[in-house]
């Protein structure tokens, strides 16, 4: 006489799957690298870019500081024209990651 289990754990090891989940420290396979450049954006492209891929919408910063401030996106520094303070850099390199802790400075500004 066979025995009843050794048939049904054969039955379900053949029906496992086995998936893997790639980690932090495991290396991947490099995805290639999304850069925009913010000279020609307009208000319309900002709204459609902020559903699309907020990472990206982020990643610029401008619109970054602006959400800190609690303040509009400033379209001409935005396009590396005429605004208060240091010339932003135009292109823009999409970061998956992005913190939202400010300076104390930030904070402290009028």
């Amino acid at each position: 006489i066979s025995n009843p289990w050794s048939m049904a754990n054969k039955t379900h090891a053949e029906t496992m799957n086995t998936f893997t989940v790639p980690t932090k420290g495991e290396p991947t396979v490099q995805k290639k690298k999304v850069i925009i450049d913010t000279r020609k954006l307009t208000k319309d492209d900002l709204k459609r870019l902020k559903k699309q891929d907020p990472f990206l919408y982020f990643s610029i910063p401008t619109v970054r500081t602006a959400a800190l401030l609690n303040r509009d996106v400033d379209l001409k520094a935005l396009q590396g024209g005429q605004h208060s303070g240091p010339t932003p850099a135009t292109t823009v390199e999409r970061r998956s990651c992005i913190s939202f802790e400010c300076h104390t400075d930030l904070l402290l500004e009028d």
